[in-house]
């Protein structure tokens, strides 16, 4: 591992708003397109630069009104994909304000008072909400004044500050975290700078080479506020932004790339291919299928981070003409730290994928996803044997093929956890970010590149023997025993993996959980008694279970399973001689 850790310097003596009036210097440059979806049909309203600045000039005023200065922390409860909630994040660099983002497709009273309250936001921004549901929320946060997102006017004059430094926040962007309860992840300007920087320098752009931005996944996301800011602080840069998805966004894209002036980019995620494909089978496409076709071979699209397998990969192959562009990253890592590089012949980035789907670690199968390379100066990834102080193989990266815990670090990274410092220590080891908690391996490519693979997630490593398995792999062996050696079906139980140190200073024991539907509940007594007997001679040598219980498995909101509560549960049975 290298020992500089990549970092971006701005300029001495600058400060973010210049990028940001610069961007907006010319007035009469179009900046944002919004889309609506409703029975009829597609609505479509624009703004040019002036205007649109016009617009964060009067909402950075209105929040002057109500007492926000620099460093203060506003609370944006939106309904859809809205121009305001953009207007209000470019009156938070000319004011030095923080937006606060709220999960509007998920969250409920009680979570957006928890994050407005964790966040210590005394302001909050609304648009789209019910003056019931408003009533309550004040009720549960009566310190809190309240902004509809529209009621305010369009004012001209100077920023309210200066604007803020490098390193005040530009964000906070909550995340469910490991605990059940969301995290909030600080985003510094010096973030968003190096994310400027690393898809600049992905494209190919120069400085006046002009820029269409698709947006359709949720402002509340890593996704859409690092490319949305990407477009604020660009300049000619174009966003096209729809409120939500629906099967008229495919419309939308295809009238955007026939009108794209240079490049148009897009992130969607692989659930959106099957979208399509589903349409295509069911003939319900919303425009003509070559003219899709031809638009989707026009379109840079970003895909991630979920694990894109064959068939995604075949169903791009056949849209979009080409390979998919995969991107790697997490919140705390303003999005993308890693990409299948643009420039890798179409051959080459296939065979990629194929030697990670194929791919053997001491003649067991490990299987990988693709998903590129770091993006050197900007962010930099390692594999490493272990990232915990107290374990065997801190920081010690791995071999070739071997897998390990992917690391990352640059100047992209989060300043910390809103309020928790603590969980801000435990993911910072020696300048590295450990906390993805995602395992995967590196290859040497086909030109001497270092190919990255992914393959787990919301999991962590098996160590025994030496050598290291996927959470996620073991649970998927023992739980093809469940099904195939004794009849039950996928749905009627839930099977979890940890590795705790029970019998050993140095290995884990493989630690299995089963939880039982009430459908399979009979079958319990016959499972407790020849389960562990029969998996350890069904499973490669790493899966073989030591120890088995049958109890509930924790999982948080979004349905991962809680690790570190599921360890302390397995720990407290095993000393209570609760387990097999």
């Amino acid at each position: 591992m290298q020992d500089q850790t990549p970092m971006i310097l701005p300029p001495a003596g600058s400060r973010p708003l210049a990028e940001y009036e610069t961007a907006f210097a010319r007035r009469e440059d179009p900046f944002l397109v919004h889309y609506t979806l409703g029975e009829g049909g597609i609505g479509k309203w624009a703004w040019t630069r002036g205007q649109f600045r016009d617009l964060a000039v009067g909402a950075a005023a209105a929040l002057a009104r109500l007492g926000a200065v620099r460093g203060s922390r506003v609370l944006h409860l939106f309904a859809a994909n809205s121009p305001r909630d953009l207007a209000f994040r470019l009156a938070a660099v000319l004011a030095g304000t923080v937006p606060v983002t709220v999960n509007w497709q998920a969250d409920d009273l009680e979570r957006i008072a928890y994050k407005a309250r964790v966040a210590e936001a005394r302001i909050v921004v609304h648009e789209g909400q019910e003056p019931e549901r408003l009533a309550a929320l004040s009720s549960l946060l009566p310190d809190a004044a309240f902004l509809d997102a529209a009621d305010f006017g369009h004012e001209d004059g100077a920023p309210v500050t200066a604007g803020p430094s490098w390193e005040d926040e530009r964000i906070i962007i909550f995340t469910s975290g490991t605990t059940g309860l969301p995290k909030g992840v600080r985003l510094s300007h010096r973030s968003y700078l190096t994310n400027r920087l690393t898809f600049e320098a992905y494209f190919g752009l120069d400085a006046e080479d002009p820029l269409d931005l698709l947006l359709v996944n949720p402002l509340h996301h890593a996704n859409s506020s690092a490319m949305s800011d990407w477009g604020l602080r660009r300049p000619g840069a174009v966003i096209h932004l729809v409120e939500r998805y629906g099967t008229a966004f495919w419309r939308i894209l295809t009238k955007a790339a026939e009108g794209r002036r240079g490049r148009l980019v897009t992130a969607l995620v692989a659930r959106h291919i099957d979208f399509l494909e589903d349409m295509d089978r069911e003939g319900t496409l919303p425009v003509e299928k070559d003219r899709l076709e031809m638009a989707l071979r026009n379109t840079e699209i970003l895909i991630g981070s979920a694990p894109v397998g064959p068939t995604t990969v075949r169903r791009i192959l056949h849209w979009c003409g080409r390979p998919p562009r995969v991107r790697f990253g997490s919140t705390e890592t303003c999005l993308q730290v890693a990409a299948i590089p643009g420039t890798l012949a179409p051959e080459a980035v296939v065979n990629a994928f194929e030697r990670g789907w194929k791919h053997e670690h001491r003649g067991e199968r490990a299987e990988g996803y693709y998903i590129g390379r770091d993006h050197s100066p900007f962010t930099e990834m390692d594999v490493v044997r272990a990232v915990d102080p107290d374990r065997e193989g801190y920081l010690v990266p791995c071999a070739a093929g071997e897998p390990g815990y992917l690391v990352t670090r640059g100047g992209n990274l989060m300043s910390g956890y809103v309020g928790d410092e603590g969980a801000t220590r435990d993911v910072f080891r020696e300048g590295w970010y450990t906390g993805l908690r995602d395992i995967g391996f590196r290859l040497e490519g086909s030109d001497g590149g270092r190919d990255l693979y992914w393959m787990a997630r919301d999991s962590a490593l098996l160590i025994r023997g030496g050598a290291n398995y996927a959470y996620d792999q073991v649970a998927a062996e023992l739980s093809a025993v469940l099904t195939d050696r004794f009849g039950l079906t996928a749905d009627s139980f839930r099977l979890a993996v940890v590795g705790l140190r029970l019998q050993s200073e140095h290995e884990d024991s493989c630690c299995v959980t089963i939880e039982l539907k009430p459908e399979a509940e009979g079958r319990r007594d016959e499972l407790a008694r020849s389960f562990r007997e029969v998996a350890k001679k069904a499973v490669s040598k790493g899966s073989r279970p030591d120890f088995v219980r049958f109890a509930p498995i924790p999982l948080n909101f979004k349905g991962a399973i809680l690790v570190p509560e599921l360890k302390k549960a397995f720990a407290d049975a095993w000393k209570a001689g609760e387990v097999a």
